[in-house]
């Protein structure tokens, strides 16, 4: 995990004390959630979600799928995410922060949606979130989530 992380709030235990950490990364280009979409069939009005979307999400529970509690996390929760992607050639050296789409809202709602009844049993659960999008050479999210 990056070393310039966010410390937790100061009313987490130890983690001696059975609280629960874990920490995996997802390899590939992080892919925003997708607005769901209408198709009219005859009368009636279907929505889908998208199929760069619906891949996403099941890449994301695939690659994921090892790191998951055997069962979901109970109570508040802390998550911390980075999504990296590899800066595009053309721009200058000084650049160095991912400034420009997708926006990161929808970055970090497609993973926690994708982890919801794996990790946990919902993601009202959870009471902290840190995000942060970046540039590197290696494109993935990593992904740290702790039981407060």
């Amino acid at each position: 995990m990056p070393e310039n992380t966010l410390n937790w709030s100061g009313n987490m235990k130890p983690n001696n004390q059975e609280r629960a950490r874990m920490e995996f990364t997802i390899f590939g280009v992080p892919v925003p959630k997708g607005r769901p979409r209408v198709a009219c069939r005859g009368k009636f009005a279907t929505m889908y979600t998208p199929k760069e979307t619906r891949q996403a999400e099941e890449d994301f529970i695939r690659q994921s799928a090892e790191h998951k509690p055997k069962k979901p996390l109970e109570g508040s929760l802390g998550v911390m995410l980075w999504f990296y992607k590899k800066k595009p050639k053309s721009y200058p050296k000084k650049v160095t922060q991912w400034t420009t789409k997708p926006d990161i809202d929808n970055l970090t709602k497609l993973a926690l949606d994708a982890m919801n009844g794996l990790f946990y049993h919902d993601d009202a659960q959870i009471i902290e979130l840190y995000v942060v999008k970046k540039y590197d050479e290696i494109p993935r999210t990593e992904v740290n989530i702790r039981k407060l």
